[in-house]
């Protein structure tokens, strides 16, 4: 039995991420979480050779590793212009 491995839409997902196009990216890992299901669904995963979908998780693990980079920079930014905008507010109504 031959089951296609589904393409890991990752150039297209770190260019969303760059673009800060977040809902496409997040579309396009749901995409690709549906065509990896469904070409799943109903397969005798033991039958299935074991290298390509090994590979692939190599390639998710790789991406959500950056993903979570993404994010992690994502949260130090806004709490930075958190604190700042404190600090501007505490300085605007000290100064007023």
């Amino acid at each position: 039995m031959t089951v296609m491995v589904p393409a890991l839409p990752e150039a297209e997902v770190r260019a969303a991420l760059h673009a800060e196009q977040w809902e496409y990216a997040f579309g396009l890992l749901a995409d690709h979480d549906r065509a990896v299901r469904e070409a799943l669904d109903g397969v005798e995963l033991a039958a299935l050779p074991a290298a390509p979908w090994r590979e692939l998780l190599e390639r998710q693990c790789a991406l959500l590793a950056d993903l979570t980079l993404v994010r992690d920079e994502t949260a130090r930014t806004l709490a930075r212009l958190g604190r700042d905008r404190r600090g501007a507010l505490a300085y605007r109504t000290s100064a007023g």
